[in-house]
């Protein structure tokens, strides 16, 4: 009679057991990324010479065998396309679908063109300016899809009025978001070539539409140059896709694995790290003011840099910990119009740079810093 009541009580505990496992897991919402294969249906994007391979395949193709394998590998996430098929899609709507699944990751896959047949290699983009001529051309070119929709000039007449300084404010304002785009395509850009061996065209910022428009980190991936015979052929082979395919993939689990996890296993963030101050630029201000530290993040290792070396151009820099990774920073001040034109000064060596903010040696939310150093000055 008692080993029938443990077994009732058992089956009992484990069945309160798993509606309480479900229950947490269906407040918990996935990790989910947004797949965006550009162009597609009436907007072919670019096409080869022979007009034979159109980019609208290409990025399908290496879209859908991201999804496959980011799924395969992690089935926790949750993966949502722009298309799954050859049809168009605006502009405004692939951020939508975006920013209507909430999602925790934006890839925009691309092939490009140039007039020269030259041309030819990977890049990886995040929202910007523009961090060179070319990066603004490439841009311009993925932007002009907008034209293909009816009353496109007043659609998009805000988006294309902005300037380099509404560029800048907007970094501030999503300077998180910025960070972890910047991370993502930083290590999607490095797998990319590790994989397929093409030309490094590197990391920019440009003013893309669906960049602009989405509400998380965001990324755009140029796969190659459809008009350079080389690339071309490439592109157009299954091995070349599934090799660029698993490039993507490497970096977005790179990605995943320093942003992402926490989300889905329900882990509360770690506390902001402490900054650990080298040498210190001369506008530096004590730590431990109460007001927000402005700060310019100018770039990231994965080691502690000599003070000499090349790649801080000379100034004199801070740093701070985080995730494991050394983000060093050049400037220290409680006064952010001061902040913004120490940036404005640098912007030029320092294409990808962007303002952070600390309280003590807390790193906080830049906005945040902003509304309170507003609040303040009234």
């Amino acid at each position: 009679m008692n080993s029938i009541k443990n077994i009732l009580l058992l089956l009992l505990l484990l069945t309160f057991t798993a509606i309480t496992t479900v229950s947490a897991q269906a407040g918990r919402r996935p990790f989910t990324v947004v797949i965006d294969a550009g162009h597609g249906g009436k907007d072919p994007g670019a096409l080869s010479s022979n007009r034979k391979l159109k980019e609208k395949n290409i990025n399908l193709d290496v879209a859908l065998s991201l999804g496959k394998m980011i799924t395969g590998t992690y089935p926790e996430i949750k993966i949502v396309y722009t298309r799954k098929t050859d049809k168009f899609v605006t502009l405004g709507d692939r951020a939508q679908i975006a920013n209507k699944a909430k999602a925790d990751l934006f890839i925009s896959i691309h092939t490009n063109a140039a007039k020269s047949t030259r041309l030819n290699g990977c890049e990886t983009f995040t929202l910007g300016s523009g961090s060179s001529a070319e990066a603004k051309k490439a841009a311009q070119y993925e932007n002009k899809v907008m034209e293909l929709e009816e009353n496109y000039h007043e659609t998009y007449k805000k988006f294309n009025s902005l300037s380099t300084e509404d560029y800048i404010v907007l970094e501030m304002l999503r300077t998180h978001d910025i960070e972890k785009s910047i991370f993502c395509a930083d290590a999607i850009q490095k797998n990319m070539i590790k994989r397929s061996k093409r030309n490094n065209l590197g990391v920019k910022n440009a003013g893309f539409y669906v960049l602009h428009q989405t509400n998380m980190p965001s990324i755009l991936i140029e796969l190659g140059f459809i008009s350079n015979p080389g690339d071309m052929k490439y592109l157009s082979s299954d091995a070349g896709k599934q090799a660029l395919t698993k490039g993507i993939f490497d970096g977005f689990s790179a990605y995943y694995k320093q942003y992402g996890r926490s989300k889905n296993t329900a882990r509360q963030d770690a506390p902001p790290p402490a900054v650990t101050e080298t040498e210190t630029a001369d506008t530096e201000v004590a730590t431990s003011s109460a007001a927000p530290v402005f700060k310019i993040q100018i770039l990231t290792s994965d080691k502690v840099l000599k003070a000499k070396d090349s790649r801080l151009k000379g100034l004199k820099t801070s740093y701070y910990k985080e995730n494991g990774m050394y983000k060093y920073t050049y400037g220290s001040t409680t006064d952010y119009n001061e902040i913004l034109k120490l940036h404005k000064s640098i912007k030029s060596k320092f294409k990808e740079s962007f303002i952070v903010a600390f309280r003590g040696d807390k790193k906080i939310s830049t906005r945040t810093a902003i509304d309170e150093y507003k609040s303040n000055r009234k």
